[in-house]
């Protein structure tokens, strides 16, 4: 982690700030006649997460990616094949009514009070489905962030650098002075460093030990960039 504080911390969304509602996908599940419990969903979170970092790291669209990400969460939940890929549009249909990555963090909010009134601008740059605004609005975060960079509304998708290039022109801010923070390093932190910004990793599941400077939440940078709140 770089020791200088940032001008800005530009943030991706799912994985970031928000998180799956795995109650939200439970009950989808069981209006279709499926049982699934939300905690197991939770433990089975960590192997999916892999696999949608693999299909994406070898191409894979984000329509592609999200649907490999949800076969593989409820598979590894216990759904059987046949019945996951039933139950997978209709989850989507939910997703596209409110997108299902809408869990925030409880601490999430308050630490990026702290980020703005310590100076910081924020930004969002993400992968997403052009109704990242609508989603930040729903879940009490419409006015966090200073810019919002969605790929399907930009044309351009991470790793790409352009994208990281057009928060930090919008920001007015150089890239060197920002920090990017996401959770797929073959994604986030390499498409950062193609744009020459500084990152960190968040990796709540450990999923990746060998990645120096990572941190568990957006809430812990902004203890480890600012100092704990007293």
């Amino acid at each position: 982690m770089p020791l200088a504080r940032p001008d800005a911390l530009l943030l991706d969304a799912g994985g970031t700030l928000v998180f799956p509602d795995f109650d939200a996908m439970a009950a989808v599940a069981a209006a279709c006649g499926h049982a699934l419990d939300a905690a197991r969903l939770g433990t089975a979170l960590p192997a999916a997460l892999r696999s949608y970092a693999r299909a994406v790291t070898a191409g894979a669209s984000h329509e592609d990616g999200w649907t490999l990400h949800m076969l593989a969460l409820l598979a590894e939940a216990g759904l059987a094949e046949r019945e996951a890929r039933a139950l997978v549009p209709r989850l989507r249909a939910e997703h596209d009514r409110l997108n299902l990555w809408r869990r925030v963090p409880p601490e999430l909010p308050a630490a990026l009070g702290r980020a703005r009134v310590a100076g910081l601008a924020l930004g969002v740059v993400s992968n997403s489905e052009g109704r990242l605004a609508e989603l930040f609005a729903a879940v009490g975060l419409g006015t966090c962030f200073d810019v919002v960079v969605d790929s399907a509304i930009e044309g351009v998708r991470k790793p790409d650098p352009e994208i990281f290039w057009r928060a930090c022109r919008r920001l007015g801010v150089a890239p060197e002075r920002c920090l990017y923070v996401g959770d797929i390093p073959e994604v986030d932190l390499a498409g950062a460093a193609a744009a020459g910004i500084p990152a960190v990793l968040v990796d709540p599941h450990d999923l990746h030990p060998e990645q120096e400077g990572r941190v568990r939440s957006v809430a812990a940078l902004v203890d480890a960039l600012l100092g704990p709140e007293r």
